[in-house]
């Protein structure tokens, strides 16, 4: 059994469970959601797709114990759906973490396992009423105590509730996040555990670690840019209008021309050899053109 199979059973069932009490309001991202997204489009090979997963060197799903939620602002502060997505999660045997309370949930397993829940949501805006926020988390506002949860500060999700894309696994709905944000989210997870991989005064195993977690991220772009569909780049431009003046959009351009410009850059010197030259520049010219003329 994988561990794809084995995380079926545990984050499957609160899935379910959260779409039905929220339609539209959670979406899936990192490793789990390009998984799910994946398992669908093997089961419908005839969708058009950026680069065919038939031509992917390695089409083994990533291997992931976490699921990231990115979690709507709107949920965050209706309190009656908040109060179901809390109540959902702990249904599932998904206790707070002591080290993130609310954001963070953890489920033990037998052998001394764990995998965890985590909630994430963009920064609000001034005009977002019943949320607050600072640099760690996103609240609602006034508070619900024990009856509520907060969610991850995360920037990068900027854009996440614009046209995020859904599909159907073994009945089950998804969302996640539309390609832009995605991509945000990715491409600023990887330049900043390069940077930390690359920091002298820290010690080896740290930045061998950072090293490791840039690489996965920087491969989860490209398989997520592989993975857009002509829906989805269809519906790209005007996601881009709407986000390119924002600073997390800003940053992923410059980090698309630092990175993925030229053979000469650690994202083609230690990711192009897991694809083919002709898919290795589809993706490039596919995040050279969402993201043109900014860095």
């Amino acid at each position: 059994m994988t561990i794809q199979d084995e995380m079926r059973p545990l984050f499957g069932p609160l899935l379910a469970d959260l779409f039905q009490a929220r339609d539209g309001g959670i979406l899936v991202a990192g490793g789990y959601g390009l998984f799910l997204k994946q398992s669908w489009l093997l089961q419908h090979p005839e969708l058009p797709i950026a680069v065919p997963i038939s031509q992917w060197r390695d089409n083994s799903p990533r291997v992931t114990k976490d699921l990231d939620l990115v979690v709507g602002l709107d949920v965050i502060s209706d309190a009656a759906a908040h109060a179901q997505v809390l109540q959902t999660i702990e249904k599932h045997g998904f206790k707070v973490s002591a080290k993130n309370p609310r954001w963070q949930f953890i489920k033990e397993l037998p052998k001394a396992r764990k995998v965890i829940v985590e909630l994430h949501a963009p920064f609000p805006s001034t005009h977002d009423s019943g949320v607050a926020a600072d640099r760690i988390r996103v609240k609602r506002k006034p508070s619900l105590r024990e009856r509520g949860f907060h969610a991850r500060t995360n920037p990068e999700a900027i854009g996440s509730a614009l046209n995020p894309f859904r599909f159907e696994v073994d009945g089950m709905p998804v969302l996640v996040p539309n390609p832009i944000t995605w991509s945000i989210m990715k491409l600023t997870a990887a330049d900043d555990r390069w940077k930390s991989a690359n920091q002298p005064d820290k010690p080896e195993e740290f930045r061998a670690f950072s090293r490791a977690q840039a690489i996965k991220h920087a491969q989860d772009v490209c398989r997520m840019v592989a993975m857009v569909s002509r829906d989805e780049s269809d519906a790209t431009p005007t996601i881009i209008e709407a986000l390119r003046t924002t600073a997390e959009f800003q940053r992923a351009a410059r980090i698309v021309a630092e990175t993925f410009s030229n053979d000469d850059q650690w994202v083609s010197q230690v990711i192009s050899e897991s694809w083919s030259d002709e898919s290795f520049a589809i993706i490039r010219s596919t995040l050279g053109r969402w993201y043109a003329d900014i860095a």
